[in-house]
């Protein structure tokens, strides 16, 4: 299965993440270089917590101050990327069972084993890709619009539900579960000061 993990991986990515990254990048740019007024005093944000809807992670992203370091009370402003409001439509559930059947039957795949009832196709028996290539795509945009800003900011990726972890998005690392992160900086030579 391993070649057809890989068309479906491929077609994912031209399909419904290749199309978002404009988009996806550009805002992660306007936040690193300080588009948005998170607060009303002029503190220098060096922490930022970027934010992913758990259910459909490219529908709805939004940064703020990481609350480790700021007051969440002085918080004015939250960066916020609907995509749909650039005329790009959420992708479901169905709209990836349907690129799977489609690289399936281009490859003359019988996936008659994997239908449900109801006659939808279960694709966890053979590809579990898609939430770590959408993970991937926002920490290459990430990187990318860190790239064109040079900014210093330092960015956390969780999940709107917390169920997934934080990831560095600046080494790609995930924070283990009972690792603060003022604990990790600090242990990459990152003194940040705390406002609370």
């Amino acid at each position: 299965m391993g070649y057809i993990e890989t068309k479906i991986d491929e077609a994912f990515i031209t399909t419904f993440l290749l199309p978002r990254e404009k988009v996806v990048t550009d805002f992660l740019m306007n936040v690193l270089s300080s588009q948005y007024q998170f607060r009303e005093d002029d503190r220098k944000i060096e922490v930022i917590s970027l934010y992913y809807y758990a259910a459909n992670p490219l529908a709805f992203l939004f940064a703020l101050p990481n609350y480790e370091y700021y007051a969440p009370d002085k918080t004015t402003q939250i960066a916020e990327l609907h995509l749909k409001d650039h005329s790009l439509e959420d992708y479901s559930y169905f709209d990836v069972q349907e690129l799977c059947k489609t690289v399936l039957n281009k490859n003359n795949i019988d996936y008659s084993a994997y239908l449900n009832h109801e006659n939808h196709l279960d694709f966890a028996n053979y590809w579990e890709n898609q939430n770590g290539l959408e993970i991937d795509f926002i920490k290459n945009c990430w990187k990318t619009a860190k790239e064109n800003t040079r900014s210093k900011m330092i960015g956390f990726l969780e999940s709107s539900d917390n169920s997934a972890g934080i990831f560095d998005l600046d080494h790609g690392f995930e924070l283990p579960f009972e690792i603060e992160i003022d604990e990790y900086l600090k242990s990459r030579g990152h003194l940040i000061n705390k406002e609370i």
